[in-house]
């Protein structure tokens, strides 16, 4: 009996401990939640953020607190990352609400993600993009700011001789229009889009009780790591949105920057750079999606 005790509360201190991170919904009774400067209820408040809204918590950015959550999400202001409440956030992974789409085996360069009646379809191909489909480009002809006249993302602004591109996404037939996948791209390390990890970061959720369905995803090299999430509403592509793309390794240099400088950095919860200034913008690029 005291054994069972004893576990029992080791495992509430681990689950307590250890916070959950990854894709995420706003879920507040006020019908939105605030977007804070730093972990604390009575910080500078960035934006208000409307019930619904995907966004990404990461762990890593946290400042090791079990109660707030460090976010990306797709803003129209500058301020496209900051702290959240854990109780203002659901998770889908973790929600019993939703249910997640389970990759189907196939021999095909295609990813297929089925359940509860949904399936999901996603096709990348490797593409050469002309040196003239982009603007914007800088004077070593290396980076530029717009393909087809629209942001890119996952080359950390290098104009790619050669990239996996999403080609196709699909639910249940219904196609997102292809302007949506315009400029998402990946490294292509590797001779299929499989075998090169496009396919790897991809997560489906589907919520029956409003027929709603999230397609998350990672993507992008290590250097310019995007998030994007496609969402459905009775079968039919609703809207887009998409984050990162350059801020977080900042994120996480000026994190780590800070740590070296202060020893109480652990503790003391100093700003992080990309509330100052987001960085795509100071280059002179837009960072968000549609």
């Amino acid at each position: 009996m005291r054994y069972l005790a004893t576990l029992l509360l080791l495992c509430s201190v681990l689950t307590h401990a250890a916070p959950p991170n990854g894709f995420a919904l706003v879920h507040d009774a006020d019908g939105h939640t605030n977007l804070r400067k730093r972990p604390d209820l009575n910080a500078k408040v960035l934006a208000k953020i409307p019930n619904g809204t995907p966004l990404e918590c990461v762990e890593e950015l946290s400042e090791n607190r079990s109660d707030f959550c460090f976010v990306q999400l797709q803003q129209a202001s500058a301020d496209d990352s900051g702290f959240i409440h854990y109780s203002r956030l659901i998770f889908p992974a973790a929600d019993k609400s939703f249910a997640r789409l389970r990759e189907q085996s196939g021999r095909d360069d295609t990813l297929t993600l089925s359940g509860s009646g949904q399936k999901v379809h996603i096709v990348a191909r490797r593409i050469h993009p002309k040196l003239s489909d982009f603007s914007g480009i800088n004077k070593d002809k290396y980076t530029a700011r717009l393909y087809r006249g629209k942001p890119f993302y996952g080359t950390d602004y290098d104009i790619p001789k050669s990239v996996f591109a999403l080609e196709r996404i699909t639910l249940n037939g219904q196609a997102v229009p292809a302007a949506e996948l315009q400029g998402l791209f990946s490294p292509d390390f590797a001779a299929t889009a499989r075998s090169s990890n496009v396919y790897q970061g991809w997560k489906a959720y589907y919520r029956s009780s409003d027929k709603t369905l999230y397609l998350f995803g990672r993507q992008g090299s290590d250097g310019a790591p995007f998030g994007v999430c496609f969402i459905f509403k009775d079968g039919k592509f609703q809207r887009r949105y998409l984050w990162g793309g350059c801020d977080l390794n900042i994120a996480r240099k000026g994190r780590l920057k800070t740590q070296r400088n202060d020893k109480n950095a652990l503790f003391s919860h100093p700003p992080i750079i990309v509330f100052r200034l987001n960085p795509c913008r100071a280059a002179g690029r837009l960072c968000l999606g549609s």
